[in-house]
């Protein structure tokens, strides 16, 4: 939608010189207020002088600017796990995922939980052993707010675990101990895809974070005087299983496998007992996982890689050679890892990245509300930067007790990471330099097709526009900014979201330098 220039009113020059004009009209019916002609010639002058400094924005005069045609952005997605918890209605969380600028939400679809007894006919969805209704109802909600649901299938229900595992007493969930079977896995996923992709469901995940024992256990097993990473072999089979039962009930459904947490142990594929581990190890890196997955009879297939590069530190340009993760500012050790196995130029999916504002035991680093919403705008401009990346997904909406990423507070108060999330604008490759040009490229990610963005500058405490920007089909779109003194900009954006509620998002201040004089 056309956006209205704001930067006019009762003070503006332009307001003044046609007052001016239309008090010298009215004068011809009021001779006895008719004032001199040099007076009238005076004021017009005036005003004509100050309408030229100021500029038809009303300011100081703008810096040069020029709007591109940016690529398109990789999609963006929210996970927040309140939306499919039994009993809760799901609809106000939707709702304003929509809002803030989704275009997709991941639901962990838990096989324990739509699954708690066995089936009888275990790939028909109908059969009576399972309960469907939180997923259909969430769905249906999805739909009314124009948001396609991607589903990351995982848990193991009781009836279906490996008797011969006995699951440690804290840092495990129940669902996570290994299928007896992982044909059981595969006829669920055919009963799923059966029901949901009619629906349009056409993403599907196999697992989560396979290579941690919080999700899949257990990762090591001792065999003679050394710890052999053994989920890597777990997973295959259960992928296999996995794509074959998706791909029978929907042929054109979209697998992925992998879908790894950041962060492994030193141990590698092996290690010996008592040489400093003394205990099994809790995690497989993300490196070794893939290249197990790679060994003679696994590999599994899969049509994209997931990951989850939640970050270590802050933005950085370089990570050290001994690192045993790969995170937001490594994608390229990933990228280097798929590109070494029958993987080889794989797409890659970030289904789950955030930046925690509080510490919690699963998840100990954390920074500053405003570093939050940095870091979001940063990631954005990271990922636009690889191409491989085709979806990145928040994780998540709204605080809880046990996670702090949320772009909400625990009270409902919004964080200055959910305008970042909604309308991300930043430099793109970096921090400005002040070599010159800057070009900035932001996504309104609520709309629901092309539109217009107002870019605007600030001087003397007054914000003015410096452009209107029409973007690209999603949202997305870019401007060439050379700033004579150091200026900030933002982006805002006003239009109906996918919920078909209005919306104005503004985008956090950027910060740009003055470019050298020539």
């Amino acid at each position: 939608m056309a956006l209205r220039d704001t930067a006019s009113g009762p003070s503006s020059p332009w307001f003044v010189l046609t007052a001016r004009y239309r008090s010298l009209v009215q004068s011809r019916h009021h001779p006895s207020q008719t004032p001199s002609r040099s007076h009238v010639w005076v004021s017009i002058v005036v005003a004509l002088t100050l309408l030229t400094a100021a500029g038809c924005g009303g300011g100081p005069t703008s810096p040069p600017v020029s709007v591109d045609a940016p690529k398109a952005s990789p999609r963006a997605g929210i996970q927040d796990d309140s939306v499919y918890q039994p009993g809760q209605d799901p609809t106000a969380r939707v709702r304003m995922m929509a809002e803030s600028g989704a275009s997709l939400i991941r639901v962990d679809l838990l096989w324990s939980q739509v699954a708690p007894t066995r089936p009888t006919n275990p790939s028909d969805p109908g059969d009576p052993a399972y309960q469907w209704a939180e997923y259909d109802r969430l769905l249906d909600v999805a739909k009314a707010n124009t948001l396609e649901v991607m589903f990351a299938v995982w848990g193991t229900p009781t009836w279906a675990g490996d008797p011969t595992v006995k699951l440690p007493a804290k840092d495990v969930f129940p669902q996570a101990k290994r299928p007896k079977d992982a044909a059981d896995f595969g006829a669920f996923a055919t009963a799923a895809a059966t029901r949901f992709a009619p629906r349009g469901v056409t993403r599907w995940e196999a697992w989560n974070e396979p290579n941690i024992k919080l999700f899949l256990y257990p990762q090591y097993e001792r065999q003679a005087n050394r710890w052999v990473a053994t989920s890597p072999e777990t997973y295959s089979n259960l992928l296999k299983s996995f794509y074959a039962g998706v791909k029978a009930a929907d042929p054109d459904a979209i697998v992925a496998g992998a879908v790894t947490a950041p962060t492994g142990d030193r141990c590698g594929p092996s290690c010996r007992v008592g040489k400093g581990q003394p205990t099994a190890p809790n995690r497989v890196r993300v490196d070794d996982f893939l290249d197990a997955l790679d060994a003679p009879g696994r590999r599994p297939p899969m049509d994209v890689v997931s990951h989850h590069p939640y970050p270590t530190t802050p933005p950085r340009a370089t990570t050290r050679r001994d690192r045993n993760f790969i995170d937001l500012y490594n994608l390229d050790a990933l990228s280097a890892a798929i590109d070494r196995t029958y993987l080889r130029g794989k797409k890659i999916w970030l289904t789950e990245y955030g930046f925690g504002t509080a510490p919690v035991p699963q998840n100990p680093k954390f920074f500053t509300l405003q570093q939050q919403a940095d870091f979001i705008v940063d990631a954005f401009e990271r990922m636009r930067a690889t191409p491989r990346v085709e979806l990145m997904v928040y994780y998540f909406l709204r605080d809880h007790r046990d996670w702090k990423s949320g772009l909400i507070d625990e009270e409902g108060t919004p964080k200055p990471g959910l305008a970042a999330y909604a309308l991300p604008f930043g430099v793109a490759g970096g921090t400005p330099d002040g070599a010159g040009a800057v070009r900035l490229v932001g996504q309104a990610r609520a709309s629901t097709g092309r539109t217009q963005v107002r870019v605007e500058w600030k001087s003397s405490d007054t914000w003015r526009k410096l452009v209107i920007a029409n973007t690209a089909a999603d949202g997305t779109f870019a401007v060439t900014v050379k700033p004579t003194t150091a200026i900030s900009v933002r982006a805002v954006w006003e239009g109906l979201t996918r919920s078909g509620q209005r919306k104005i998002w503004t985008s956090p201040d950027v910060v740009l330098p003055a470019s050298p004089a020539p």
